[in-house]
């Protein structure tokens, strides 16, 4: 028993380390779609540590691993884009990420397909209280971190910002993670940050509880064009009870998450993982509260990306696909 720990040990070290995929999909099976993941390892891209993905990758893996057998783990990734790679080189078998990193360009979109439709992120624009930025305009000149290479927050980021039509040449941008943005807004290293994650976004509470925050709104104008753009973008609102110190809502904009696998995941193996998400919802939702937006009617909704064919299965079976 003790080399066979030993065994799972070094191939998970070895797996996170060269960035391979052990689910190894030539070695297909013949069994119904209940069959199990037994042994198989299964890495989830996830993202900040500090991020809803992160903690929502953890449980799912932990999931996977009590209610399949499978050898599961999570990666620490920069996010939506880079997990969109992960998964499309097979270096990972599942990751999360956010719609509107679908269409662009760097997306192989034929490599992937999705599992299910999760819940949303919101666009969170933060400041401390003694910098008076109150809005987008007061950004000029300012020092702002727009989120991190290969990650969704900069993507969206920096399509409000050209929308904005700042000056670009009087912006001050750094690409700090989540849990580094939290901590230059601390130290007065950066003066704004912004966040797109699921709410309450861990970091944020936390500086919340230490500073008093300013939360700058996004304009109805800047809205409305993102949506005419991308068509993926959906006007919503930060509510006031989100964080401490919060006075009134909020407009923000949001993006709906999913999660993605590669277009050769066989069939049961998809099915499988579907089926324990859903049937094992509320150990997520326990997870976060942004986990409680996911509701196995929205699973097929807002997903603009061809779905495996073992979650059709299985929403099929849930009477989901053909109801909407």
């Amino acid at each position: 028993m003790k080399n066979g720990a030993l065994f799972i040990k070094v191939a998970l070290l070895f797996c996170f380390m060269t960035g391979c995929s052990f689910m190894n999909e030539q070695q297909e099976i013949s069994k119904p779609a209940t069959t199990d993941l037994n042994n198989r390892m299964l890495i989830i891209g996830t993202g900040d540590m500090t991020g809803v993905y992160f903690s929502l990758g953890q449980r799912l893996s932990n999931m996977y691993e009590k209610y399949n057998g499978a050898v599961s783990g999570t990666q620490v990734t920069d996010a939506s884009i880079e997990n969109t790679e992960l998964v499309s080189r097979h270096r990972a078998e599942i990751g999360f990420t956010s719609v509107d990193v679908l269409d662009l360009p760097e997306t192989d979109k034929s490599k992937l397909r999705a599992l299910t439709a999760l819940y949303s992120n919101y666009v969170q624009i933060v400041s401390t209280k003694q910098n008076d930025i109150d809005s987008l305009d007061d950004l000029v000149g300012k020092r702002i971190s727009v989120g991190t290479a290969g990650s969704g927050t900069r993507l969206i980021a920096e399509r409000i910002l050209l929308e904005s039509d700042l000056p670009t040449d009087q912006l001050n941008l750094s690409y700090l993670s989540f849990s580094q943005s939290a901590e230059a807004l601390r130290n007065g290293t950066i003066d704004a940050a912004f966040f797109s994650s699921g709410i309450p976004n861990n970091e944020i509470a936390f500086i919340s509880k230490q500073t008093e925050l300013t939360f700058i709104p996004i304009p109805g104008d800047i809205i409305e064009r993102l949506q005419k753009q991308y068509g993926v973008y959906t006007h919503n609102e930060i509510p006031r009870d989100t964080y401490r110190g919060m006075k009134k809502n909020v407009q923000t904009i949001s993006i709906k998450n999913v999660l993605v696998t590669y277009k050769e995941m066989s069939d049961p193996h998809a099915y499988n993982l579907v089926k324990t998400l859903y049937e094992h919802l509320p150990e997520l939702q326990h997870t976060h509260p942004a986990a409680s937006d996911i509701s196995i009617t929205e699973a097929t909704k807002q997903v603009p990306l061809d779905f495996h064919p073992g979650a059709v299965n299985y929403f099929t079976e849930q009477g989901i696909i053909g109801n909407q």
